[in-house]
C-alpha cells in the first residue's frame, strides 16, 4: 500500500468531525420527530379522555332522565283514566239511579285496563277450574270441593298481573282440595 492509498483510508480529523456533526444533526432531527409524535399522541389521549368523560356524563344523565321520566307515557294514559273517574263521580252526584254510574265505572275500568295493556301489562288467568301455577298464583286458602278437582283454582280473590314476561303481582286464589 502506498502513501496515497493510506491517505484515502485514513480519515482526517476534519472529516470525522463533519461526520459526527451529521450524525448529531440526524439524532437531533429524530429526537424532534419523536417529541412531536409524543406530543401529538398525548394530545390525542387528552382529547379521547375528555370525550370519554363527556360520554360518561351524558350516559349518566340519560339514565337518570330515563328513571325519572320513564313512566311519562304511562302516567299520561292514567291521567285520562283519572279524568274519566272524575266525570263518572260528578255524573253520579246528579243521578238517583245507580245503573248509569255503574256503566260509567265499568267503561273507565275497561279504559284503565286498555291503557295498561298498551304498556305490556296483562292479567293472569286465575279463572275457576284453571290449573294452579305457583309461579303465577299465590294460594291463600285450600278449600274442600266436590265440583272441582284437587289442585285447580276454585276462585280468584285478587287478580294478578304480568308486565310482559315479568310477574308484577301473583293472583291470590283459593285452591280446591279433595274432601277427607
Amino acid at each position: 500500500m502506498n502513501n496515497e492509498e493510506k491517505k484515502d483510508t485514513i480519515e482526517t480529523p476534519d472529516l470525522i468531525a463533519e461526520e459526527t456533526e451529521d450524525i448529531a444533526h440526524e439524532i437531533e432531527e429524530t429526537e424532534e420527530q419523536i417529541e412531536n409524535e409524543i406530543d401529538e399522541l398525548n394530545q390525542q389521549y387528552l382529547r379521547l379522555a375528555a370525550d370519554f368523560e363527556n360520554y360518561k356524563r351524558r350516559v349518566t344523565k340519560e339514565r337518570e332522565d330515563s328513571i325519572a321520566y320513564g313512566n311519562e307515557e304511562l302516567i299520561k294514559e292514567m291521567l285520562n283514566v283519572l279524568d274519566n273517574f272524575q266525570r263518572a263521580l260528578e255524573h253520579s252526584e246528579e243521578q238517583e239511579d245507580a245503573k248509569p254510574v255503574i256503566e260509567g265505572v265499568k267503561l273507565v275500568q275497561k279504559q284503565f285496563m286498555s291503557a295498561l295493556e298498551k304498556f305490556g301489562v296483562k292479567p293472569i288467568d286465575a279463572s275457576k277450574g284453571s290449573e294452579f301455577d305457583p309461579n303465577l298464583h299465590q294460594a291463600i286458602e285450600h278449600t274442600e270441593s266436590t265440583e272441582i278437582k284437587e289442585g285447580l283454582v276454585l276462585s280468584e280473590m285478587l287478580p294478578g298481573y304480568k308486565l310482559k314476561d315479568r310477574l308484577l303481582r301473583p293472583a291470590l286464589v283459593v285452591v280446591a282440595k279433595n274432601k277427607e
